[in-house]
Parts: C-alpha cells; structure tokens; sequence
C-alpha cells in the first residue's frame, strides 16, 4: 500500500492550518508547503466538501481547519484522497468488477486484511501524528543549515 501524493500533500496543509490557527491564503499555503497553488486548491476543494476546512471571505480570508486535528485520522485522509485501504484492487471504496470475485480463493484474507489495516488507520489521528514528530524532534539534536536558494532553513 502506497499514499497518494494527494493524501500526504492534504496532510501538509491541514498542518500548515493547524499551525497558522488563522486563515491562510491560497498562495501563502502553497509557499509554506512548496505545493502548487492549483493542487493545494484541489486538495482544499476535497477538504471543504468534507467540512474539514473552509473559505473565509474578506481581507483577511483565506483557508481555515474546521476540525481539531484530534478528529481527523489517517484513515479518514486516505479514504478521501486514495479511496480507501487498497492492500489489492479488488478492495477499496470503489468497486472492482474483477471477474474472479465469486471464484478468488484469496479474497476473504484480502478482504479481512484490508479491514484490519483500515481499522487500524482509523486509530491514529493526525494530532497523535504531530505530536510524536514533535517528541522524536526534540530527541534529536537540530541541525540548522542556511540555504539561501530555498525559502526556509534546512533542519537535521
């Protein structure tokens, strides 16, 4: 199983808004992220109709989390933007019409596979995964490398 570019990039903005605790416009997150403006108005755009974020309208408008990040899981960004575990194709939220589904002697581990994976992405939240990056960050010893060429510094 592999995550979209979709579902990680949608997990960078929903940090990046998190972070921000204010509207954050369209080019600003794209800059923040280093996504494309076009993807992150895609990626916004799946995220609205879900009620994660939403648009704020005015001179200081923009995109704004709807949700504490406690309620929103792994599992819930891969449905949206992978259509679900998808441990093979004959599973996720789209059906397959493979012709060996009535005859696959492998489909019920699959399947029962599948569930347990999803379950278990359904668990972890996406507070739970910022706050271990902040646990392992403060382990480890920063390096700071000033990079003139890129917005930002480089952290080790």
């Amino acid at each position: 199983m592999k995550l979209s570019t979709h579902t990680r990039y949608a997990i960078r903005i929903i940090f990046e808004l998190h972070l921000a605790n204010s509207p954050v416009s369209i080019a600003a997150l794209s800059e923040q992220t280093n996504i494309s403006q076009k993807v992150v108005e895609n990626v916004h755009a799946i995220l609205k109709q879900n009620r994660i974020t939403e648009a704020i309208i005015g001179a200081r408008g923009g995109i704004r989390l709807c949700k504490p990040l406690s309620e929103i899981s792994l599992g819930d960004m891969i449905d949206l933007f992978d259509e679900g575990v998808r441990f093979v194709v004959c599973f996720g939220n789209k059906s397959n019409d493979c012709p060996r589904q009535r005859v696959c002697e492998t489909r019920s581990v699959w399947k029962t596979i599948s569930g347990k994976i999803r379950q278990e992405l359904g668990k972890v939240s996406l507070e739970s995964i910022l706050d271990q990056y902040r646990r392992e960050a403060e382990n480890e010893k920063t390096v700071v490398i000033r990079c003139p060429s890129r917005k930002g510094d480089l952290r080790f």
